[in-house]
């Protein structure tokens, strides 16, 4: 029962590698990427805040959405707003 759910959890996180970084250790452990293990302290929560863009009455809604298009609108916004950032720092460094 529990291989299922593992599998299913691998292929989310080789199919959305821009959200996801592994970490070296025993065995292959995977974590959303972020600063100061906010991402492990928090896992989905995060996700769910951001899709529901920090209103709380929105997250029934967003959980009921499915996974592969939240995984997607996470990929985007987080390229997004890394492109974003390149510009404003070039911009910046002129």
């Amino acid at each position: 029962m529990y291989g299922f759910f593992l599998s299913f959890r691998d292929s989310v996180v080789k199919g959305y590698p821009e959200l996801y970084s592994s970490n070296s250790g025993e065995g292959e452990q995977y974590q959303l990427s972020s600063e100061d293990g906010f991402g492990e302290k928090w896992g989905w929560y995060q996700s769910i805040y951001a899709l529901a863009k920090g209103d709380v009455r929105r997250f029934d809604e967003v959980t009921a959405l499915p996974i592969h298009q939240c995984l997607t609108f996470l990929m985007f916004e987080k390229e997004k707003n890394e492109l974003e950032a390149k510009m404003i720092k070039k911009q910046y460094n002129k």
